[in-house]
């Protein structure tokens, strides 16, 4: 028997030359392509999801808060606190002071409740509230979206907004305070509500039954306020694209708001240069596109009052 031959155990092992030469180098691009795809793939589509989440976070915060404005009007007589955002609101009825007290304001900022200086909210501005008892949480009084959230980012605790949200000022008042001449009669010409003159004060939006359209007016809105804190309720002025006041131009493309019976809505601005306009011009600042073409003023406007405002009516259904 020839006896088996074995080879000694330093002998180098027989390899296939298809494993010992490794990944060629089209082999090499051919992955690093791939792995590039994926992650141009990946990235804008988690960048679009963040973004969606503080859109719904942002949709939740006001939720809260306008759920809060409806329990605390259940529980005083159906009445709506003041949108101002000092220590009482006035009552005007058919262009009288009826309020012989005073309404509680849902925000007290003044005084010691202002950070040094008198720009900034101190967060017991929010907690002396009359809402705050039904919220109880300073977080839901911010967006996410906020460039100086204190929750979010390392910044001043004096030079940072506490408050992200503003109120209608249509609401839970017949006339913001801060502007006299809202009680002029204005009439329109044209619409469902034509010659038909109708001065502010003379509407009743104070109380839960007094809502012409709870699910079409406006409760709550984002808001940006170059100066400093959001003051007073928010308002534009209803007959003329005069933007008194204006919506947080963060993301043009998805400006949160809540309506009276709490559902929500958001906007992406037709003109998404207004946030730079806003800046540039500040309050009172004419849209020069005009009332035909202004068509951002004219959705924000159709949100004020439905209903009530001349040409509301025409425009919140729908044609804008």
């Amino acid at each position: 028997m020839t006896p088996m031959r074995t080879a000694p155990p330093d002998a180098p092992t027989a390899v296939p030359s298809r494993l010992r030469t490794g990944f060629s180098l089209p082999e090499l691009l051919i992955v690093v392509a791939i792995i590039a795809l994926v992650i141009g793939l990946v990235i804008p589509t988690i960048g679009a999801l963040r973004a969606r989440a503080r859109t719904m976070q942002c949709m939740t915060n006001q939720r809260t808060i306008a759920q809060s404005l409806y329990a605390y009007a259940t529980s005083n007589g159906t009445r709506f606190p003041s949108p101002r955002t000092d220590s009482t609101g006035t009552l005007y009825v058919d262009g009288a002071n009826v309020n012989s007290t005073t309404t509680p304001c849902w925000v007290r900022a003044e005084g010691a409740y202002l950070a040094p200086g008198g720009q900034f909210e101190r967060p017991e501005a929010i907690e002396n509230g009359t809402l705050f008892p039904y919220i109880g949480d300073l977080k839901c009084y911010v967006s996410p979206d906020e460039p100086t959230n204190p929750y979010l980012s390392q910044v001043s605790n004096v030079a940072v907004r506490v408050r992200s949200y503003s109120l209608n000022a249509l609401l839970g008042s017949t006339r913001p305070d801060e502007l006299p001449e809202f009680d002029d009669d204005f009439m329109s010409t044209t619409g469902p509500m034509g010659g038909v003159s109708t001065p502010l004060s003379r509407y009743n939006a104070t109380t839960i039954g007094t809502v012409k359209s709870p699910q079409r007016m406006m409760c709550t809105l984002v808001e940006d306020d170059s100066v400093a804190y959001n003051n007073q309720g928010w308002l534009i002025y209803p007959q003329n694209p005069t933007w008194i006041d204006w919506p947080a131009g963060w993301r043009p493309d998805a400006i949160t708001l809540t309506y009276v019976d709490g559902s929500t809505d958001t906007r992406a601005l037709a003109d998404p240069t207004l946030p730079q306009k806003w800046d540039s011009f500040g309050h009172r600042w004419v849209d020069t596109a005009g009332t035909d073409n202004a068509f951002d003023w004219r959705w924000f406007r159709d949100r004020l009052n439905p209903g009530v405002i001349p040409n509301s009516t025409t425009g919140f259904m729908g044609t804008n």
